[in-house]
């Protein structure tokens, strides 16, 4: 099953928390830079186009079939409707997993190539990092948890404090029994399609810890938006490279090391 979903609304603009806990750099960037991010790093594809912090267009698709078919096609489509040219782009952006290795690979092989084509910075942004700065709570920490399907999860911590959001160590892939024998529950919010899927296993509450909260989880807006805040790490060159987030071997590897 999948459905499409299209978001246009030139002047609309959203709120999301900003975290300077992730800037790198200081360097002026215009107000109005227009960003392309994409994400394909699970099942749930999106591509948006931003004007600074405003999301312009967004396409959504909520797909177990490959998006690779689709993705170019998309990128097409937002931008006419908004009316905007390749070529007026500022900055690519895009998720490098967790996730799919194909899914990823898909997103971050595209994003490179426009940006190289066209000669624009690209950023790669953690898929775990993008949903944790979406959440505007309290002092306390975050717990993203996102399905890796075979009965496991990606979990990434993260400590809010007044002005700043900051990761908890690296992120791991485990069993939801064994990410709940691992957690500090106290003043924790859980979020993400892991902690939805898993909510018993976890034990999470509505009044008590750890918290269940809700997340945006197509994730190429919020992409784009943190990728804004850390312009230290983007890339341009004749040679764009970019280093993706697995964490979980690919299956090809896995299998290799079997046959061994």
């Amino acid at each position: 099953m999948m459905w499409l979903e299209v978001f246009i609304n030139i002047a609309l603009k959203e709120t999301a928390v900003y975290n300077p806990g992730f800037t790198l750099s200081m360097i002026m960037i215009p107000a109005n830079l227009r960003i392309l991010a994409l994400d394909t790093s699970t099942a749930r594809g999106s591509v948006s186009l931003l004007e600074g912090r405003d999301l312009a267009a967004e396409l959504r698709l909520h797909s177990l079939e490959t998006h690779s078919a689709r993705l170019l096609r998309s990128i097409d489509f937002l931008l006419g409707s908004v009316g905007w040219e390749l070529a007026g782009i500022g900055l690519v952006a895009a998720a490098i997993g967790p996730g799919s290795f194909t899914g990823i690979r898909i997103g971050v092989s595209t994003a490179l190539g426009l940006a190289q084509v066209l000669s624009l910075p690209f950023a790669g942004i953690s898929g775990l990092d993008a949903m944790a700065s979406q959440m505007g709570l309290p002092d306390g920490r975050i717990g993203v948890v996102m399905d890796a399907q075979r009965s496991q999860v990606y979990y990434g911590e993260y400590r809010r404090s007044l002005h700043s959001l900051r990761r908890c160590g690296r992120p791991i892939l485990c069993s939801p029994e064994e990410l709940r024998k691992r957690l500090d529950p106290e003043s924790l919010y859980l979020a993400g399609d892991g902690a939805l899927r898993y909510k018993r296993e976890l034990e999470t509450s509505d009044a008590g810890w750890p918290r269940l909260v809700e997340a945006d989880l197509f994730l190429s807006a919020s992409v784009a938006r943190l990728a804004l805040t850390r312009s230290r790490w983007w890339r341009r060159s004749d040679y764009l490279q970019s280093e993706p987030l697995y964490i979980r071997p690919p299956d090809a590897k896995r299998a290799g090391k079997r046959v061994a």
